[in-house]
């Protein structure tokens, strides 16, 4: 989610009742950030309906309902269950609304209760308020600021939820070309699909795409054929058949009218290639290939030495807004967009992207990172280079692995802690550095961090409470970069059971760089093994660093 003004609190409410049976509607002329608490409730937003059932933080735009409802027959089983509801109303200062894409109604729960406790503190600070001086509203202020910011940071989090409006009838048909390309599609069976009239429908699509319907579709299927060939090797027959087309002489026909160029020349021809994602960044600069535009981020462009601005280079960043992101992509031109990968039913955020270059995505799940190097190996035309990095790679972890054995007894632990603003997580797969000390490293995990690697749990989270279940010789620690999670950080070091720790006693707790660690691809697996090196390998000198 993305804004240029700053939140200003203007009110807020604290609604309360028992949840035997319910049935309330919020619904106000400004934003809206809600905390609802509820064991059990159903919430609809735009005719999605969502089960609570515990904490739950919400972003509200302007003007949109939202219902909470239970029946009696529902609560039955716990007829002394307590609904509570904070809302801060506030509105955005300083803001540039023809750059600030639409924000939409989304939701995350939370195991934790620090953002209850906080909006709980809040709301009795508001309340016990006597005068509306500017030394009692500055305070205010200032908390609701730090509260915004927590719960924001938590919106923004891969496990939040959307509610998008319900589709139009051109927006459901357009939904409908890009997952049904390959089927035959009469422009008859779209009219009757977006329920308007031919006439409606011709002018409406034309002025939603800038292409009539038969354009759109073949530009479709020839977006879908220009991604397959970069990452196949399959004939242009098979592909002709995969994208709804009768034979490979049809495909190239219409490939040429798209295009302006043949198949085997497209192939041919030097690609500049835009990332906007920071695994797709890696992956492409550990190939030598520097990107024309990429997400990308300090300890990357040290690395790399990346200037900051070039003709051949732009860099973008994570907080980069969208508007600005299209109007960097519409100035360098790329034949390629390398954008994450969208959950089903998000596809139409891609739009903005399509008519500036083919978008591809390339899955994460079930793939290793070396088969997601290699997709954006294929991607380039440069596997010979990608197999060199790995042979390189496996050669030097390899010289590590047999190093670590000499210097480390099988049975030292190791450990990998993760502060963020929300929460704490311990790691034992995938990103921030498992796969590289319990895969490729073959180093041992707590007795308790290996049995979530056999249930496949990635990164659970973890109170400090539970530390003494995940007791190690070595600690690995990244902290999130914002002061929420600082604050988190100093809380765990300061308590007994963090103190009491094997490796805080040994004084092996290591702080590493989380954009570093959090990278899942050969650059950073790279560079985190200089760190994995450099503090469990005796015979090179310990970097004092204090937290």
């Amino acid at each position: 989610m993305e804004h240029s003004g700053i939140p200003l609190l203007k009110n807020m409410y604290a609604y309360s009742a028992a949840l035997q049976a319910i049935d309330c509607t919020y619904h106000r002329d400004t934003y809206s950030l809600l905390f609802i608490d509820a064991s059990s409730a159903t919430l609809t937003i735009h005719k999605h309906s969502h089960r609570l059932s515990g904490f739950t933080c919400i972003s509200l735009p302007p003007n949109t309902p939202l219902h909470i409802y239970q029946d009696a027959k529902e609560s039955l089983h716990s007829p002394t269950d307590q609904l509570r509801l904070y809302a801060c109303e506030y509105e955005w200062i300083c803001e540039e609304p023809a750059n600030d894409p639409p924000l939409l109604p989304t939701l995350v729960e939370q195991n934790s209760t620090i953002l209850l406790d906080q909006i709980s503190a809040l709301y009795d600070s508001y309340e016990n308020r006597l005068y509306h001086s500017i030394s009692q509203r500055l305070p205010l202020q200032a908390k609701f600021m730090t509260l915004f910011a927590d719960a924001w940071w938590a919106l923004e989090q891969p496990a939040s939820i959307s509610f998008t409006k319900t589709l139009d009838g051109i927006d459901q048909v357009i939904a409908y070309l890009h997952t049904h390309y390959d089927r035959k599609i009469q422009r008859e069976d779209a009219v009757i699909m977006s329920g308007l009239s031919l006439r409606q429908f011709t002018l409406s699509f034309k002025q939603r795409t800038g292409y009539t319907f038969v354009e759109y579709l073949n530009r479709i299927r020839i977006d879908k054929v220009k991604a397959m060939m970069l990452q196949s090797r399959q004939s242009l027959n098979e592909l002709a058949r995969q994208v709804g087309y009768t034979d490979e002489f049809y495909l190239s026909r219409k490939f040429k009218q798209v295009t302006g160029m043949s198949p085997t020349v497209y192939l041919r021809k030097p690609l500049k290639i835009a990332s906007l994602d920071h695994a797709y960044t890696l992956d492409l600069l550990s190939l030598g290939v520097t990107p024309c535009t990429a997400i990308t981020d300090t300890w990357v462009n040290h690395r790399f030495q990346l200037s900051q601005v070039t003709r051949s280079f732009q860099p973008l960043y994570w907080q980069t807004k969208q508007a600005e992101r299209l109007e960097v992509l519409q100035r360098v031109k790329p034949d390629i967009i390398l954008h994450p990968l969208m959950d089903a039913g998000d596809d139409g955020q891609l739009e903005p992207y399509r008519p500036l270059g083919l978008v591809i995505q390339i899955p994460w799940r079930g793939i290793s990172w070396k088969q997601h190097f290699m997709n954006i190996a294929q991607i380039t035309g440069l596997e010979a280079q990608a197999y060199r990095w790995l042979e390189y790679f496996e050669h030097r972890a390899g010289h590590a692995r047999e190093s670590l054995k000499r210097e480390l007894d099988s049975q030292t632990k190791i450990a990998i802690i993760n502060v963020r603003s929300d929460r704490l997580l311990i790691y034992a797969h995938g990103y921030m550095g498992a796969d590289l000390l319990y895969d490729i490293l073959q180093l041992t995990p707590p007795p308790a961090v290996r049995a979530m690697r056999v249930q496949g749990l990635e990164h659970p989270e973890l109170s400090i409470p539970q530390l003494p279940l995940y007791d190690a010789d070595h600690y690995f620690v990244s902290i999130e970069n914002n002061q929420a999670a600082r604050l988190r950080a100093a809380e765990m070091m300061k308590s007994p059971e963090w103190m009491t720790r094997t490796a805080v006693k040994q004084r092996c707790v290591y702080p590493v760089d989380m954009t570093k660690w959090y990278g899942y691809g050969p650059a950073a697996l790279d560079a985190q093994l200089d760190d994995v090196m450099h503090y469990l390998l005796p015979n090179r000198p310990k970097k004092q660093v204090s937290f």
